[in-house]
C-alpha cells in the first residue's frame, strides 16, 4: 500500500511531505520514525494514472538523463552530503517514471547496506560496465565524490561529442527523407493525373514514361506488397546484423564508407582513449580496464582488437607493442602509449589522445556538409532530369505534332 505523509523533522522547524510504500499504516509510521520524522498526517494515497506512467515501460533513460543525475550527485557529494541524503534530494527532483523507479530502488538498497554500484548494476542497459566499475572503484577507495566528478566531466564531453555528430548527420538525413517524400508524391499523386492526360494523346510514350506509369499503377494497386517488401528488407537486415557473419560484415563495410567510414573510425578511437584514460586514472588495473573498454566498443573489429590487447598484456607484453601491430589503430596511439609506459603516465597520454581525436572528428564534422552537398545535388539533379524527361516529353511530342 502507498501512503501520503506530512511530518516534522527532528529539529521541529521544517516539514517534509511525500509518499511511502508499506504493508500497513503502522508499518509506514514505524519506517518514517526510523528516519527521525514525527508524523502528523498519514493518509492512503489514491493511485493516479498519468500519461507518463501509462508509457512507463516505453521510456528510455538516455545519456542526458544519466549525465544529469551524475552531475547532481557529483555536486552534492562534493559539498559533503551523505550518499543517502543526496539520493533523496535527487529523487525529489526527478520526474521521469523509469528513472525515478531506479533511483528509489537504489536508495532502498543503500539503506539496506548494498553499494550503489551493485544497485545500478541491476540495470546494464542503462549503466555501462565502465560506469559501474568506476563506482565500484570509488566505493573501494572512499573517493566516490571524485569518481562522480570525473564521470560527470567525461559524460558531458561525450554528450557534446555525440551532439556534434548528430548535428552533422541531420542535414543529409533531412535531404534524404525529403527526396524519398517527393518521389512518393510524384509516383502516387502526380503520375496518375498525368496518365489520364497521356491516354487522350495519340503519341508514343517514351520508355521511361511507361516505366513510371507502371511503377505508379503497381504502387497504388499493390501498396501492401510495397510495405511488406520494405518491412521485409528491414527485418532481414536486423536478422543479418544479429548473426556473427552479419556483425563482422557490417562493421567492415561501415569503416569503408566514403566520408562516414573515417568519422566512425575516429569516433571509435575517441571512445576508446577517453574511457581507458578515465579507468586508469581512477585506479583500475590496465587488464581490467581493457576488459571493460572492450564491452563499450561499438564496432566489433575494435572489440576484437581490444581483446587481443588484453590477452597480450596478460602475457607480459606492453600495450604499445600490441597496439602497433593492429592496423585499426594509428601509429600515433602506439607511440603515445610507449611514452606513457616509459614515464608512468599512460592515463594522461590517452587523455591527450582523446582530445586529439576529438579535434580530428570536429574537422570531419565541419567538412561533412561541404563534402556531401555535391553528391546530394547530383542525385537531386538526376531525379529532376528523369521526372522532367518522363513528364514533359510526351506533351512536347503532342505539341510538335500540331
Amino acid at each position: 500500500m502507498k501512503f501520503r505523509y506530512s511530518a516534522k523533522t527532528k529539529d521541529g522547524y521544517s516539514t517534509k511531505k511525500g509518499e511511502i510504500d508499506a504493508p500497513t499504516r503502522e508499518a509506514a509510521i514505524e519506517e518514517l520514525q526510523k528516519h527521525d520524522l514525527l508524523v502528523f498526517s498519514l493518509v492512503q494515497a489514491t493511485e493516479k494514472t498519468s500519461i507518463s506512467s501509462m508509457f512507463h515501460f516505453f521510456q528510455n533513460v538516455n545519456l542526458n538523463d544519466r549525465a544529469r543525475i551524475t552531475e547532481q550527485l557529483a555536486g552534492m557529494l562534493t559539498a559533503g552530503l551523505p550518499l543517502a541524503k543526496s539520493m533523496e534530494i535527487l529523487i525529489s527532483q526527478t520526474e521521469k517514471p523509469k528513472l525515478l523507479e531506479i533511483l528509489k530502488e537504489a536508495l532502498n538498497d543503500i539503506e539496506s547496506g548494498i553499494p550503489l554500484s551493485k544497485s545500478f548494476a541491476k540495470h546494464p542497459n542503462i549503466f555501462s560496465v565502465s560506469y559501474i566499475s568506476l563506482l565500484s572503484a570509488g566505493e573501494a577507495s572512499g573517493k566516490l565524490d571524485e569518481i562522480f566528478v570525473r564521470l560527470s566531466e567525461t559524460m558531458e564531453k561525450e554528450r557534446e561529442f555525440r551532439s556534434k555528430i548528430k548535428g552533422a548527420l541531420m542535414y543529409p538525413a533531412i535531404i534524404s527523407i525529403a527526396m524519398v517524400g517527393v518521389l512518393v508524391v510524384v509516383v502516387v499523386f502526380i503520375i496518375p493525373q498525368m496518365t489520364t492526360l497521356y491516354s487522350s494523346m495519340n503519341v508514343e510514350l517514351p520508355a521511361i514514361t511507361k516505366a513510371l506509369i507502371s511503377l505508379s499503377d503497381f504502387t497504388i494497386t499493390y501498396w501492401w506488397i510495397v510495405l511488406l517488401v520494405v518491412g521485409g528488407i528491414g527485418y532481414a537486415y536486423k536478422i543479418f546484423k544479429s548473426t556473427e557473419t552479419g556483425t563482422y560484415t557490417i562493421s567492415k563495410l561501415s569503416l569503408k564508407l566514403p566520408i562516414f567510414g573515417n568519422l566512425i573510425r575516429q569516433s571509435s578511437l575517441v571512445e576508446f582513449s577517453r574511457t581507458l584514460s578515465l579507468l586508469l586514472d581512477s585506479g583500475v588495473p590496465i587488464i581490467d580496464s581493457l576488459e571493460i573498454v572492450k564491452n563499450a566498443a561499438g564496432n566489433v573489429l575494435f572489440r576484437d582488437a581490444i581483446i587481443r590487447f588484453a590477452d597480450d598484456v596478460k602475457h607480459g607484453y606492453p600495450l604499445s607493442t600490441s597496439m602497433a601491430k593492429d592496423p585499426l589503430f594509428p601509429q600515433l596511439m602506439s607511440q603515445m602509449a610507449i611514452v606513457g609506459e616509459e614515464t608512468g603516465t599512460v592515463n594522461k597520454r590517452f587523455a591527450s589522445l582523446a582530445e586529439h581525436y576529438e579535434k580530428e572528428v570536429d574537422k570531419v564534422v565541419k567538412n561533412l556538409s561541404t563534402a556531401i552537398e555535391p553528391l546530394i545535388m547530383i542525385i537531386l539533379g538526376i531525379m529532376v532530369a528523369v521526372l522532367i524527361f518522363a513528364v514533359i516529353t510526351p506533351i512536347y511530342q503532342l505539341v510538335s505534332a500540331f
